[in-house]
């Protein structure tokens, strides 16, 4: 019994990972600037993005939340 489970949504993103690093001649500075234009795109087409501040005001109110609860 030598069988290996192999998740098809890990295998996709794997997949699509290692289609887009080639690519960039794996570079990961030309895929990040690829990847921050998509971001101005999709943000035009109304996509949000959570800023660091937002995150970590969401982490803290969410801290205050378990603290309350225990």
């Amino acid at each position: 019994m030598n069988e290996k489970f192999v998740d098809p949504i890990v295998a996709e993103v794997r997949r699509n990972r290692e289609e887009w690093f080639a690519e960039f001649d794996y570079d990961v500075d030309k895929l990040r600037e690829h990847l921050d234009t998509l971001r101005s795109k999709w943000g035009n087409a109304g996509v949000r993005y959570e800023t660091e501040t937002e995150r970590q005001a969401r982490f803290e109110w969410n801290r205050l939340q378990l603290s309350r609860n225990t």
